[in-house]
């Protein structure tokens, strides 16, 4: 086989290994950080909203790592991160939109 075939297959198989409740969380993860960053620059988030708004997405990835050390996410792990996602994204929402501006 050749290299790019063996490269090939590895990907498929690394990509055959992420659940669709995972592609779904880490779609979603990346849509929060768009929206924090999104937030900072138009100065809607103050630098004190932005940290705390980063650590609660920090630990939600933590958390989603910790599901994904053996293998496989259970149910209620996928529900306890998915929970604390929506929480995270009504709180960017609650913070983009109250009346602290960074400048």
């Amino acid at each position: 086989m050749s290299r790019t075939a063996t490269t090939i297959c590895c990907l498929a198989l690394g990509a055959a290994l992420v659940s669709p409740a995972m592609a779904t969380i880490k779609k979603h993860e990346q849509r929060e950080a768009n929206r924090i960053n999104t937030g900072t620059r138009r100065g809607q988030l103050t630098p004190k909203e932005r940290q705390r708004l980063l650590n609660q997405q920090t630990t939600i990835e933590l958390e989603r790592r910790q599901a994904m050390a053996d293998g496989k996410m259970t149910k209620r792990e996928h529900q306890d991160i998915r929970h604390d996602q929506k929480r995270l994204s009504h709180d960017i929402r609650k913070k983009r939109h109250n009346k602290k501006r960074a400048f």
